[in-house]
């Protein structure tokens, strides 16, 4: 949860503050900041994992202004994002003396959305629009549009923001940068966060924007470059230890990722995202036990509502089936099936991970329930089939893909596998007639499974013909 920039925690203006704040907890002479200051000081120990001295200074601040808008905010963002509770964000922005505050309507619009109350907030916020000054519409649209943003609305997000007409400001171009990059134009994004970094070279906020952009852009590279800027101007710029780390493991590069999580982890150390990451590095190293570890912090960390918590489980699970602890395999993944999720999915993960330890008859009875109970879709039995094609069982594969085509005329998905699995059989015109739909539909699939087969560099494009002259069939 953050109002300020991280920018403005590292100025001397917000120095000035702590240091006037430090005074006045040794005098007990707090009304020497104004609430705004206050709120400042404990979202900087908030964000630094000093949650507990942040809420005491939050109740401070209450104590000393009442009715003041800043310090009930802040409780009600709380209560919203920390804990997904409207009612109690609803109790303190009601508490706000000053209705006619422009973050009172803000809170009372971000609680609607938090609600799923989207149009409900927009028609909110409408009303208010045409209610205040017109020298201030312009602030007030792009503010709304960053709320909608926020939420993931970039329709609504971009509607407001295009009612500015202070399309010089920065605040303007960070949030068309934002709309831009939610809708996948990265260039452009990254267009409008360069004219930003140019305006205001040190902003670890830009740098890091950039980073994100580049990063989806798959620029992974010049991604760390920026998250490099970043850090360098703020060491502890947890932003920007975390683009740099999923960089890196982006690249492959797993022990230095590690390094940079680790150090993400260190300044934020309530983050269940930080501890699932981690405790993924770990499994690549094959340090299951210490995966664990992480595992069950994130957990413990996660609200039940968490979008992580599937995958926490899932690897967890995946930990324990390596140690051979399989009874507690499956009651971690027991947890992830009460969770809202593909639950075909989820036993067809059980399935897989009773087939890569051996025990067929159970795995087998996995699969069949997910195959039955889907519908006999046939995604879930292409999955089911690759799982046993990766298991080393190349004819039962083979035979459950050429079920899988005869039975869905026009299915496009798979046939790299199915192609390897012909190969690996010495069928040699099913090899062919595969290979030219694997190239045609999924080269990237083609290139991964079955690139050995092919002179280094050949293009995906180039193996049909390839393959068809070196087995002679003209």
């Amino acid at each position: 949860m953050s109002y300020n920039s991280e920018d403005y925690f590292l100025s001397s203006e917000f120095k000035s503050v702590l240091k006037r704040f430090a005074e006045a907890e040794a005098n007990g002479t707090y009304a020497m900041l104004d609430s705004d200051e206050l709120v400042d000081v404990a979202e900087y120990y908030y964000n630094n994992g000093n949650v507990k001295y942040a809420l005491d200074i939050i109740e401070t601040a209450m104590s000393v202004y009442p009715g003041s808008a800043a310090p009930l905010l802040f409780k009600a963002r709380i209560a919203l994002i920390e804990h997904h509770d409207s009612q109690t964000a609803e109790m303190y922005t009601e508490q706000i003396a000053d209705k006619l505050d422009v973050d009172y309507h803000y809170m009372k619009a971000e609680i609607m959305l938090a609600d799923g109350h989207a149009d409900m907030a927009d028609e909110y916020l409408e009303a208010k629009f045409d209610e205040i000054d017109e020298d201030e519409q312009d602030y007030f649209a792009i503010d709304v549009a960053a709320l909608f943003i926020d939420y993931s609305d970039i329709a609504r997000g971009g509607k407001w923001l295009e009612r500015s007409n202070d399309t010089n400001s920065a605040d303007y171009k960070e949030q068309k940068a934002r709309i831009m990059l939610e809708k996948g134009n990265y260039e452009k994004s990254e267009e409008l966060y360069n004219e930003l970094i140019d305006e205001n070279p040190y902003s670890t906020q830009y740098w890091n924007s950039i980073a994100s952009s580049q990063f989806f852009n798959n620029k992974i590279e010049e991604s760390i470059r920026s998250s490099e800027y970043s850090i360098a101007i703020n060491p502890n710029n947890v932003s920007a230890l975390l683009n740099k780390a999923n960089g890196l493991y982006n690249l492959g590069n797993y022990e230095e990722a590690l390094k940079f999580y680790l150090r993400y982890n260190k300044l934020c150390p309530n983050d269940e995202y930080g501890e699932m990451l981690i405790g993924f590095c770990y499994l690549l190293f094959d340090k299951y036990e210490e995966a664990i570890r992480h595992f069950e912090k994130s957990e413990a960390l996660s609200d039940h509502k968490s979008p992580n918590l599937v995958d926490i489980y899932k690897d967890w699970a995946f930990a324990l089936c390596r140690l051979g602890r399989m009874d507690e395999c499956m009651a971690v993944l027991d947890k992830a099936s009460l969770l809202d999720c593909d639950q075909n999915e989820m036993l067809v993960y059980k399935g897989s991970l009773l087939l890569g330890t051996g025990h067929h008859e159970e795995a087998k009875e996995y699969f069949i329930r997910a195959i039955k109970s889907s519908g006999y879709s046939p995604k879930v039995f292409m999955n089911i089939a690759t799982i046993v094609y990766e298991s080393g069982d190349i004819e039962v594969s083979y035979n459950m893909f050429k079920t899988l085509f005869s039975a869905n005329a026009g299915w496009t998905n798979g046939y790299a596998y199915f192609a390897a699995c012909c190969y690996d059989l010495d069928k040699q015109h099913e090899f062919l007639d595969s290979l030219e739909k694997a190239v045609r539909y999924s080269p990237k699939e083609a290139e991964r499974l079955l690139g050995k087969l092919f002179p280094e560099g050949m293009k995906p494009k180039d193996y049909y013909n390839y393959m068809l002259y070196k087995l002679g069939d003209k």
